[in-house]
């Protein structure tokens, strides 16, 4: 027993003997400090929860954010089946298309296109997985029926996203929506349709964070990159090819057959011309 109380007689010497009990002993015997003291901790837990749940809340509408815009594939290309082997391929090429629509495609069908383009690695992604495939292109500008007359595709739906007049009601396959077409075994332009080549771009928020250096080199490695993939879809052409490069993004040219005549390769862009602005041909060979 008496062990015990030298035990408990030494521990609590040693407590007194603390920083933190003489500071106790110091507020204790000073009631306004104790007060004082009690209020700024009451205050800071009141103010720190406040803080915690306004970050709580703002993280949790970040993430929703970022899930919804990640959904949100609405400006996106519309993958759709209208009939037995036959698909339209429509609207603008966005993030995360190929990754969506590619594994969609069968392996044998027909390909409705209808595109003012977008985004450039995505068509590229796209084009390599109708070229492996046995695909055939087409960009029309007359509706398509079903056997008992209904109408499955009607052209002329997103010129107006080009933001040029003219083209508002007209049948547009432009920019990257050009390498989805090559991408076709087979490739039809049938009628007054608007099929649009140019070079590709940096986006503007992205030329902001690079350094001249990295903007150059980007921009070698892009045209590499599509000058190479041009020839795998079959554009043997070098001059043809540079015309995806050399054309500056800002500007388009639309394919017409008056300029056959001056660059005869150019024709070989498709295999087969149905009325296109007047012009039409038997099957040309694959290039």
């Amino acid at each position: 027993m008496a062990f015990f109380k030298k035990a408990v007689n030494f521990i609590i010497d040693a407590i007194k003997s603390t920083w933190i009990y003489t500071k106790l002993v110091y507020i204790i015997k000073r009631p306004l400090l104790l007060v004082l003291i009690l209020l700024v901790v009451g205050l800071s837990y009141n103010q720190g929860r406040i803080y915690y749940e306004q970050y709580a809340e703002e993280y949790k509408r970040l993430n929703s954010e970022k899930k919804e815009e990640a959904d949100d594939t609405s400006d996106n290309l519309v993958f759709k089946k209208v009939d037995d082997f036959l698909y339209t391929l429509t609207g603008s090429v966005g993030d995360g298309d190929c990754d969506r629509i590619s594994p969609l495609m069968p392996s044998d069908f027909t390909l409705i296109l209808e595109s003012p383009g977008g985004n450039l690695a995505e068509g590229s992604c796209l084009a390599a997985h109708i070229k492996l495939r046995n695909v055939v292109t087409v960009v029309r500008d007359t509706p398509v029926m079903n056997s008992e007359g209904k109408i499955i595709y009607a052209p002329g739906e997103v010129g107006a996203e080009l933001g040029i007049d003219h083209l508002k009601n007209k049948v547009v396959c432009a920019s990257a929506c050009g390498l989805l077409f090559l991408g076709g075994d087979r490739r039809y332009l049938m009628g007054d349709v608007w099929f649009g080549i140019h070079g590709p771009g940096t986006p503007a928020e992205f030329i902001g964070k690079m350094n001249p250096m990295q903007a150059e080199s980007g921009a070698y490695r892009t045209a590499s990159n599509l000058l190479g993939l041009l020839e795998r879809l079959g554009v043997e052409d070098p001059e043809v090819r540079k015309l995806f490069v050399q054309i500056p993004n800002q500007t388009m040219y639309w394919l017409k057959p008056g300029d056959f005549e001056i660059k005869p390769n150019l024709i070989k862009l498709a295999t087969n011309y149905v009325d296109f602005w007047d012009l039409t041909t038997a099957t040309l060979d694959p290039i």
